[in-house]
């Protein structure tokens, strides 16, 4: 029986990667590549973009299907690193006000860390590929996200 689903944000249910290339007008996995994501990220947090991210085109679809679920959701979702843990935590606290998802929240200072909330009674929606291969060694249920029809499909399977 599921317990709990843990949500994640970015590439989730709010647009990161979009926002990232319409500021520097390059994909995050380029910069990283050109060594420029971190200089790029610094301005990101500093002009609190966390607060303002688009959300994902299929976000309340989603959001309908997990409100409607036969298991709590909780948001787990990465600030990058320790020295912006709070502020990345409140912006994207903001974010999740500002759209109406009441959810519980976990904030993490990294994402390798999130595997410390699986179990075998959770899953964890999230499309970085490292996340789900952490969640599924440390005992838990992992779906990839891809799109919410896929996800959907797959927690319907789950649940």
């Amino acid at each position: 029986m599921i317990e709990t689903i843990y949500l994640d944000m970015d590439g989730v249910i709010c647009d990161f990667q979009k926002r990232y290339q319409e500021l520097y007008h390059i994909p995050t996995d380029t910069a990283e590549k050109k060594g420029v994501f971190g200089r790029h990220f610094s301005d990101f947090i500093e002009t609190r973009q966390f607060e303002t991210l688009e959300p994902m085109e299929d976000m309340l679809e989603l959001i309908k299907f997990l409100d409607e679920a036969y298991a709590p959701v909780q948001i787990l979702s990465s600030s990058a690193r320790a020295e912006s843990h709070e502020n990345i935590s409140y912006q994207k606290t903001v974010w999740l006000e500002k759209h109406n998802i009441r959810y519980p929240r976990h904030f993490v200072p990294g994402k390798s860390l999130k595997y410390r909330f699986a179990n075998p009674n959770s899953i964890i929606i999230d499309d970085t590929r490292s996340v789900i291969d952490d969640w599924i060694n440390a005992g838990g249920i992992a779906v990839w996200h891809d799109n919410a029809k896929k996800t959907i499909q797959e927690l319907k399977e789950l649940l």
